[in-house]
């Protein structure tokens, strides 16, 4: 269970947006204390969000206004990264092209540099195109292998979050108030 204690539902929007409660960003450190307290468990273990407000503060419209504006701000959070993960793909996708294509010039390089009378600097040559051919790979391999990861990471924990059930509470525990 993930508990929040505000003195105001105010205090879960970010105070630089002007949108009202469904449309608005939630502030930055309540965003970043519910993404890093849900990245502590495993994805498939259930959570809940309970946030406690004061009797005053709690109405039927304040808890649907609440939860939907938790709901969506993680769900543009999750496109964002959706498409953060589509142009990383095919950035990876045109610098492999590009490596694949500077490796083969290497290799066709040092093919017509083995057709000359072997000398240090014809192999000197050679052994620094095939090095420099394949530091080109580095990239997208990176990618490929690496890079993609912390982003999935990243939207499934969006995705867990968009699929956390949210309660409104009246009371005060003693937990940590979310600035």
């Amino acid at each position: 269970m993930i508990e929040i204690e505000l003195t105001s539902p105010l205090q879960l929007f970010d105070s630089f947006d002007p949108a009202p409660f469904r449309e608005k960003d939630l502030d930055p450190d309540a965003e970043e204390y519910i993404y890093n307290t849900v990245d502590e468990f495993p994805l498939k273990k259930p959570l809940e969000i309970v946030i406690y407000l004061p009797p005053a503060e709690v109405s039927t419209e304040i808890e649907v206004d609440l939860k939907e504006a938790i709901k969506y701000h993680f769900l543009y959070k999750k496109l964002l990264t959706d498409i953060e993960l589509k142009r990383l793909l095919h950035q990876g996708r045109k610098n492999l092209i590009i490596a694949l294509t500077f490796l083969f010039l290497c290799l066709l390089a040092i093919r017509l540099l083995a057709t000359f009378e072997e000398s240090l600097v014809n192999t000197l040559f050679s052994e620094g195109l095939l090095i420099i051919g394949w530091v080109a790979m580095w990239e997208p391999v990176h990618t490929f292998l690496y890079g993609w990861w912390p982003i999935v990471h990243k939207r499934n924990i969006y995705e867990k979050i968009i699929h956390t059930d949210v309660y409104i509470e009246i009371g005060s525990p003693a937990v940590k108030k979310v600035p």
